[in-house]
């Protein structure tokens, strides 16, 4: 099937975030965009036997993404806990009950649920640390530091060069998958457009 013929059956099942907050930044994470992250790392040979871990889960999209594409596993992180029951109701539409978890946790730099040993394979829609300055590198450090296979992210565009220099502190190197205008439809207070486009690069962290 097609991405966006799969990105539509996502669409609907995995609702964009309700009352997003602007502390913690929540934007929902296209679902095409999620479908074409989870493709990369199949077609990379990374989805068959790594444990999927969603850093900022939000509805849960990316893990979801992932686990219709073949992933047997995803664990989704998320700091808001009205949000699992929007991934579990995804999950359950999808058929994929029982491969996806559900874990409410702030991620910090050095603080987080999962420790490193694992096959992981991390994927994260961090905050832009626009509102919470370094919030971005808190959880891009958090995935780094459980030495996964590889870890994709959605960062800000201007943001790079400051990523990839944490990336090689932690033996990756950053490479630029796509660059993209991220749609935020109005849904806040402070929200003055109808729809904002924020220009983001998908990179991929590798082990350098």
């Amino acid at each position: 099937m097609k991405i966006q013929s799969l990105a539509s059956i996502l669409e609907k099942a995995a609702p964009p975030i309700p009352e997003p907050l602007k502390e913690l930044e929540q934007y929902t994470t296209p679902s095409e965009l999620a479908l074409s992250i989870a493709q990369h790392a199949k077609l990379s040979g990374l989805l068959d036997d790594a444990i999927v871990v969603d850093l900022g889960a939000g509805t849960c999209r990316l893990a979801l993404a992932a686990l219709m594409l073949g992933a047997p596993k995803a664990v989704a992180v998320e700091a808001d806990h009205r949000l699992a029951r929007f991934c579990a109701g995804a999950a359950e539409t999808l058929g994929l009950m029982g491969r996806l978890q559900f874990v409410t946790s702030i991620v910090l730099r050095d603080e987080g649920p999962l420790a490193p040993g694992y096959d992981y394979l991390v994927l994260s829609n961090p905050p832009f640390g626009v509102w919470r300055r370094g919030a971005d590198t808190e959880v891009i450090l958090y995935g780094l530091k459980l030495k996964p296979l590889r870890m994709y992210a959605i960062l800000k565009a201007s943001s790079l060069d400051h990523h990839r220099g944490l990336a090689l502190k932690e033996g990756y190197r950053v490479e630029v998958l796509w660059r993209r205008l991220f749609p935020i439809p109005a849904s806040m207070e402070h929200h003055e457009s109808r729809i904002r486009r924020v220009e983001v690069n998908i990179v991929c962290f590798r082990k350098a």
